[in-house]
Order: structure tokens, then C-alpha cells, then sequence
């Protein structure tokens, strides 16, 4: 794995978990009714999904290093555009968020973890997401599976601490994410990054390339 490569991807990623989404809601919402060490099971079932997407997407890009160099270069470079577009999609949008603070049932494991890894698998956007961000970080004269194996293990791992940490200071940052302009905010400050992120990325391909 190239270090440099891998060193941007942790800045990109981290970049991104900082943005309160579907999960890091989900997973605020079940430690506030459940309490934090029961929503581990929302958490793993979340990073369940998101390692099936990696695969799945990973797969694809296997098979199109194989057939045409040429193809994934301008793969790469939709990966840029794409990282631009997720920062200046987070810069112009509303955030609306709203945490559930209906009294639920006291829930299983098992379903906590069921309901984690669906509202990730149901999102087909993600399999998108991980084909277009993945080939920004590759090194074509490197193997390829064991870049993806440290990608993806880098990726669950960031994400999963980002949800860690939500979830355990659910109660604290609650006021704070349903606070739409303190929301807001952050997405302009992240989506200023990302679009940042992708500028440098895009400078670094055409140099070595």
C-alpha cells in the first residue's frame, strides 16, 4: 500500500465522518432509548453492510483493472468529480434532523443489529460511493486486493470509532444535531474539505501520470 495514498484516504474519511448521516442519527437515537453498549449491535450491523458494499464494489473494479487500464484511470477521475459534487452537495443542502424521542420497547441485540445493517444496505448509493472513491487511493503498479483489504479495513475502522463516539456522547449531542444551523455549519466546513480533497487529489494524478 502506497503510504501517501493511504495517508490521504484516512484525511478523506475522516473528513466524512464527521457528518452526522443516517447512521451516526441512528445510532445517537438507539443509545439515547437503549443505552450505548446496545447499540453496538445498530453499529455492527451498520459496518456489516458497508464491508458487503465494499466487496461487491471492489469486485467491479477487480474486474476492470483486469479488462482495460484505460477504463479505470477514467474511473479515477470520476472519483474526483464525484468528491467535489459530495462537498458541494453538503455546502448547498438543508439539513433537517430530527432524532425520534418516542418511548420505544426495550429491543434485542439482534434486532438492533438487524435494523443497522438494513437502513446501510437499502442506501444503493454506497456501493457507488466505494467505487468511485476507492481507485483515487490505488497504486495500479501495486496488488490490488491487498490495497482494497487496508482500504476497506481502514474505512470500517474510522467509521465504526466515528459511530462509537456518537453513540456514547448521545446524550450530549443531542441538543447539538437538532441544532439545523449549528448542522449546517459543519456541512459547509466539511464540504469545503472534501471539495479541497478532491482539487489535491486530482493535481496529484495529473503529475504522476
Amino acid at each position: 500500500m502506497d503510504l501517501t495514498l493511504w495517508i490521504s484516504f484516512i484525511g478523506t474519511v475522516l473528513i466524512l465522518a464527521l457528518t452526522p448521516g443516517p447512521s451516526v442519527l441512528l445510532a445517537t437515537a438507539n443509545s439515547m432509548k437503549y443505552g450505548a453498549k446496545k447499540t453496538t449491535g445498530t453499529i455492527l450491523g451498520d459496518l456489516s453492510a458497508n464491508l458487503l458494499q465494499i466487496i461487491l464494489a471492489s469486485s467491479g473494479l477487480a474486474s476492470i483493472i483486469i479488462s482495460s487500464g484505460e477504463l479505470f484511470q477514467l474511473i479515477k477521475w470520476f472519483g474526483v468529480a464525484y468528491l467535489i459534487y459530495i462537498g458541494i452537495s453538503k455546502i448547498i443542502s438543508t439539513p433537517k434532523i430530527e432524532l425520534n424521542k418516542k418511548n420505544s420497547k426495550d429491543r434485542s441485540f439482534l434486532n438492533l443489529y438487524n435494523e443497522g445493517f438494513l437502513m446501510s444496505a437499502a442506501n444503493p448509493k454506497a456501493i457507488v460511493f466505494f467505487a468511485a472513491l476507492f481507485p483515487l487511493f490505488i497504486n495500479e503498479s501495486l496488488p490490488f486486493i491487498p490495497q482494497v483489504i487496508v482500504l476497506g479495513a481502514t474505512f470500517l475502522i474510522i467509521d465504526g470509532l466515528s459511530l462509537f463516539v456518537y453513540a456514547f456522547f448521545a446524550t450530549r449531542l443531542k441538543n447539538y444535531l437538532e441544532d439545523n444551523e449549528k448542522v449546517h455549519l459543519q456541512n459547509k466546513i466539511v464540504g469545503s474539505l472534501l471539495i479541497l480533497s478532491g482539487l489535491m487529489l486530482s493535481t496529484v494524478r495529473r503529475t504522476n501520470n
